[in-house]
């Protein structure tokens, strides 16, 4: 019954927090892109489109973000109105009114762990799509890669000038694959298909140079493309895409553990922010610890994503909630 009254209490902070933060965000989408509208002649039906298309990435950093508010705000009202010293007086212990909580953002994980999935890049696209016709008309989206290289474990590198997806293939142009013998394939054009690198061309082994014509082994199968309106390249890349692309490509791998990471950051942000509203005794720390806590995840997803730059392990990318889980820990240890 107490731990119903606590959700109450987190719930309406929680949807205004949401709503503050999605407005932040959307505004800051327009602000950016407000000359490039102006130019174009875009008309409201347009912008709506766009801040529609954008809103699943939206809601993926208002979702954690309002949670933090709400469980620091709402609780902060109960420690003003002397209702958790109250309760600890009752023989309540601050572990029963953590655990409704923590189910809480374990549920708000999951709902983000959806659309980080599969909502958010598709959204995404779609964005990439209608930003691209209001950039250069319609149509303009080509879709063509330019300069690619991947490193499928254990068979050598394989290298094209051009991709461009074509259904359910792709093809490809400039082609050079050196394999895990040596062997250097060139062909000046070829398929990506199901079963692999289809080519027509010449193979080096040696000093010897001979005709060829074969598939060779490509272990992942994805629709190979590029975010146009994001700076990070797999935003439009599904989580089932993401992991074929870690098959072929290091930073594939440090994205899909980035996005996996992002979905449980909800649930590592909102047990430490229940667990230190729960602790405190002035209302005042409440709004300090809203800060605090953005900022050192912040702060901390900021410095795995550059240690992604220097190849190191792609673990790095749960580096935040790893850090939030021991202080989670450590405050939930001291409630007891």
């Amino acid at each position: 019954m107490l731990g119903r009254y606590v959700l109450r209490e987190v719930l309406l902070p929680f949807l205004v927090g949401v709503l503050l933060f999605v407005a932040l965000l959307t505004f800051d989408l327009l602000s950016s892109l407000s000359g490039v509208l102006l130019s174009r002649g875009a008309g409201a039906a347009d912008i709506l489109r766009l801040v529609l298309f954008r809103l699943p990435w939206t809601l993926s950093l208002a979702l954690p973000l309002g949670l933090v508010f709400a469980l620091l705000v709402g609780l902060s009202r109960l420690i003003r109105g002397s209702e958790l010293k109250a309760a600890y007086a009752g023989g309540v212990p601050p572990l029963a009114l953590l655990r409704p909580l923590l189910l809480l953002s374990l549920a708000l994980a999951l709902l983000n762990l959806a659309n980080l999935a599969e909502v958010r890049p598709r959204a995404l696209e779609a964005y990439d799509a209608e930003l691209s016709r209001l950039l250069y008309g319609e149509g303009a989206l080509s879709g063509v890669l330019r300069k690619e290289l991947y490193a499928p474990p254990g068979l050598g590198v394989y290298y094209a000038e051009e991709i461009r997806p074509q259904g359910a293939e792709n093809r490809l142009y400039g082609v050079r694959v050196v394999d895990e013998k040596g062997r250097v394939y060139s062909a000046q054009e070829g398929v990506w298909d199901g079963a692999g690198w289809r080519l027509e061309g010449h193979v080096l082994e040696g000093e010897e140079v001979r005709a060829f014509q074969g598939t060779l082994p490509f272990p992942a199968s994805f629709r190979p493309k590029e975010s146009l309106g994001s700076r990070d390249p797999y935003d439009t890349t599904t989580l089932r895409e993401l992991w074929e692309r870690g098959k072929v490509e290091a930073s594939a791998r440090f994205a899909l553990h980035r996005r996996l990471a992002d979905a449980l950051g909800a649930l590592f942000l909102g047990w430490v922010a229940a667990a230190l509203g729960l602790s405190f005794r002035e209302a005042a720390w409440a709004f300090l610890a809203v800060v605090l806590l953005i900022f050192g995840y912040y702060v901390l997803w900021t410095f795995s994503a550059q240690l992604a730059r220097y190849d190191v392990s792609p673990l790095w990318a749960h580096l935040p909630n790893l850090f939030y889980g021991a202080l989670a820990l450590f405050l939930t240890w001291r409630l007891r």
